[in-house]
């Protein structure tokens, strides 16, 4: 049984539309192009191919696996995007068509829907803000996504900022966004601190101003 949610912005500012799915393997996808993923799924492995753990994962998984990325293959590149993370792709979209067919034609593998509620369709074009009955723990007005490319290469420096983010008691940073942080080197998977006020935002905008990436403002609504 999957779990199905409303839309509440668009992913990444662009997405409506989100089907998440468990395919163990599919990070082969991270290193490898869709006609190379096939092309791999198809080889015959011996174990000195099959060293890389998700090798083996991606070819227990080949019949999921080979449907997707033919899918994927027969889409035009700008109507749809991927995340991945661990077993997990995340796969986003504007085209209705195209989420329904992921839904439906993955459904045993499917984990998480998110639609967007066509009555808010004004709403989803503010890219600044995100709606929500409370703000998050009952205190946090701003998300931060975090850029740590921009201090590529350079841990020590990192370590130092997350110390520091630690002191300030206006900032919620989880674990595993302190580890990504320190061990992320390029541009992607984005994740975010919450922050209580526009002043502690001003005081991370002095402190390293090209960590911080998109900023959005929590607004309350009853809708």
């Amino acid at each position: 049984m999957h779990k199905h949610s409303i839309t509440k912005k668009k992913f990444y500012g662009k997405w409506l539309y989100k089907a998440a799915l468990k395919i163990p393997g599919v990070a082969i996808l991270r290193a490898n192009s869709l006609d190379g993923a096939i092309e791999l799924l198809n080889k015959c492995f011996s174990d000195d191919h099959t060293r890389y753990h998700y090798y083996k994962k991606a070819f227990a998984n080949k019949e999921d696996m080979t449907n997707l990325c033919q899918y994927l293959k027969s889409l035009s590149a700008n109507d749809w995007y991927k995340r991945i993370e661990r077993d997990n792709i995340d796969l986003y979209t504007n085209d209705p068509k195209i989420h329904n067919y992921l839904v439906n034609r993955f459904r045993h593998i499917l984990c998480l829907v998110s639609e967007p509620d066509i009555s808010r369709k004004d709403e989803y074009e503010d890219t600044h803000h995100i709606l929500c009955k409370k703000l998050p723990h009952d205190r946090y007005r701003y998300r931060i996504y975090l850029k740590p490319h921009n201090m590529h290469g350079d841990k020590s420096a990192k370590k130092n900022y997350i110390d520091w983010l630690e002191t300030q008691n206006s900032v919620l940073i989880s674990q595993a966004v302190k580890k990504w942080f320190i061990v992320t080197d390029w541009n992607w998977d984005p994740r975010y601190i919450l922050v209580e006020d526009h002043k502690t935002l001003l005081f991370l905008h002095m402190r390293n101003s090209e960590v911080l990436g998109r900023i959005y403002e929590y607004v309350l609504s009853d809708k």
